[in-house]
């Protein structure tokens, strides 16, 4: 994610700071959490946590405590620390920081793990402009994914530059059946491509998109359902096949689409 300016960090704090982000695998991929460095600080103890969610104004954590953890947690509610580093992709040393926070509360998390807590945690200062920046870059792609889904944006040579698309050839497959394509644009919710008409199906339905050398995090393959096929004029080979994908991209897929309406 890139470095956001002083305005545009002030906006993701106030649009975007009390909504929680859940901190699932894919999102932990996109935002370069480092889990080893996710700790309670408590006066000289330090226990590790597993991130569970977080907002702009706290967090909510599982650890492991043993009794005497556990009496420091309770005796130091209102003066603890929150511990996050995360790796970033213009930044060659991790970005590591602590957030001061109070303990809102303790609970079991699970009988069959006797000593193991669920914490949630409320910041008690604003945190750390990577933390601001990281969940309201995840959270305004969230945003925009929901105002623009539809909104296509055609490939141009420096629109694939923004997104790290290095060719507009990509493969789709055809109720099963692979077949090479032009991208013609995308947008958050589908994409439009360009490919012969020679042995296409008269209606054809389900669909996998295969995005060939785009800097995409984990699976670039996107499945979708032909909703329009048009003829192209001047090439009468060629249809065109609008394509609505039938469920949510990859959040890396979607930082890309969001990238450019950013730098618009």
């Amino acid at each position: 994610m890139p470095n956001l300016t002083s305005q545009h960090l002030a906006r993701l704090y106030d649009e975007f700071s009390g909504i929680e982000v859940t901190f699932n695998c894919q999102v932990i991929l996109e935002s370069g959490l480092i889990t080893s460095d996710v700790r309670l600080t408590v006066g000289s103890r330090h226990i590790p946590c597993v991130l569970y969610g977080c907002s702009m104004r706290g967090a909510r954590v599982i650890l492991e405590a043993s009794p005497p953890e556990e009496e420091a947690l309770a005796r130091n509610a209102a003066a603890v620390s929150l511990h996050f580093g995360f790796r970033r992709r213009e930044d060659k040393a991790p970005v590591t920081f602590f957030v001061p926070c109070r303990i809102e509360s303790l609970s079991e998390y699970g009988s069959r793990r006797p000593h193991a807590r669920f914490a949630a945690l409320e910041f008690t200062q604003r945190p750390a402009d990577a933390l601001v920046e990281t969940l309201g870059s995840l959270l305004e792609i969230k945003a925009n994914a929901l105002r623009r889904r539809d909104q296509r944006i055609v490939l141009t040579p420096e629109v694939m530059k923004t997104i790290g698309l290095q060719s507009r050839e990509s493969c789709l497959a055809i109720e099963g059946t692979p077949r090479r394509c032009f991208l013609r644009d995308l947008s958050f919710g589908g994409a439009k491509v360009l490919l012969s008409a020679l042995g296409l199906p008269r209606s054809p339905g389900r669909v996998h998109l295969k995005l060939d050398r785009c800097e995409v995090n984990g699976d670039a393959a996107l499945d979708g359902s032909v909703v329009r096929v048009e003829d192209v004029e001047g090439h009468a080979d060629l249809v065109a096949l609008s394509i609505r994908y039938d469920s949510e991209p990859p959040i890396s897929y979607r930082q890309k689409i969001n990238s450019v309406f950013t730098q618009l």
